[in-house]
Parts: structure tokens; C-alpha cells; sequence
């Protein structure tokens, strides 16, 4: 089982809809081993009694697990506006291709996975989260492939 480092934790408020807002605490973690810095919001009552931790543990296991997934090699937590424009939290994983040309450079471009995708804890649920991320790295690594080879 992986585990993590609290590394900064904020209280704001999290806007879902232009009418509707919850209070979270923000987390930002580091993974172990991979070292990954990511964050999520988690309830600020949940935090607050010290319940995040069930969260934060399936948060950390769901990136070290896509860690373990061979084309990627990298990741870092980030944010993005979503259609809405509000913001939207992701983990960007790095999905590396290498040619199986004569050209020994390696290609690279960024899987953008939602929070809300990385907590696979949940037997049937997680393997449906699951399959979707992998899906998602598959189609990075798969566009790489058709742009390196040409």
C-alpha cells in the first residue's frame, strides 16, 4: 500500500455551479514512492474530525497505481477551467513513447486525469475508474505512437 505526506492543507470554499458552494479543506500531498505532488478538496467537517485520511490514502494509491502503468513516467497535480469556468482539479501523468525508428528520443505529452477519477478503493466502481484512466493514458500513448511514427 502507498502512503503520502501532507504538505499544505487550506480552507476555501469550492464552487460546483454558479448557486452552490461547499467548504473544503484543500490537501496537497506527496506520494510515496513516486514522489507525486497532487492535491483534492476534501470536506471541511470530514477534515476537521480527522476523516481525510481514507481519502487521501485512496487518492495516493489510485496515482501510484497509474505510476505502475508502463508508458507513464511522471506526474504533478494541477488545475484547469473547466466549460463552466470554474476551476478543475487533475493529475497530469506524463505518457512517454519511444520510436522503434532508428531515433533513440523518446516522445512525451500529458494525460489529464480529474480528481474524481483517481479513488479506485470501491471494487466495482473502482474498476470501472480504472478502465476509464487507462483509457485515457491509452489514447495519449497511442496519438504519440501515430505522430512519432508518422
Amino acid at each position: 500500500m502507498a502512503s503520502y505526506v501532507l504538505i499544505a492543507s487550506e480552507s476555501t470554499v469550492q464552487v460546483l455551479s454558479p448557486t452552490l458552494v461547499n467548504d473544503v479543506v484543500y490537501c496537497t500531498i506527496q506520494t510515496q514512492p513516486s514522489g507525486v505532488i497532487a492535491s483534492m478538496p476534501v470536506q471541511a467537517d470530514v477534515f476537521k474530525v480527522g476523516g481525510a485520511g481514507p481519502e487521501l490514502t485512496a487518492f495516493t494509491n489510485a496515482i501510484e497505481q497509474i505510476m505502475d502503468i508502463e508508458p507513464v513516467i511522471a506526474a504533478v497535480g494541477e488545475q484547469s477551467i473547466d466549460a463552466s469556468g470554474l476551476l478543475k482539479d487533475n493529475v497530469a501523468f506524463t505518457v512517454e513513447y519511444t520510436p522503434t525508428s532508428t531515433t533513440p528520443t523518446s516522445v512525451t505529452a500529458e494525460a489529464l486525469v480529474p480528481v474524481g477519477m483517481l479513488n479506485f478503493e470501491d471494487a466495482l466502481i473502482g474498476r470501472t475508474l480504472l478502465a476509464e484512466v487507462e483509457a485515457i493514458i491509452d489514447g495519449v500513448y497511442n496519438n504519440l505512437k501515430a505522430a512519432a511514427e508518422g
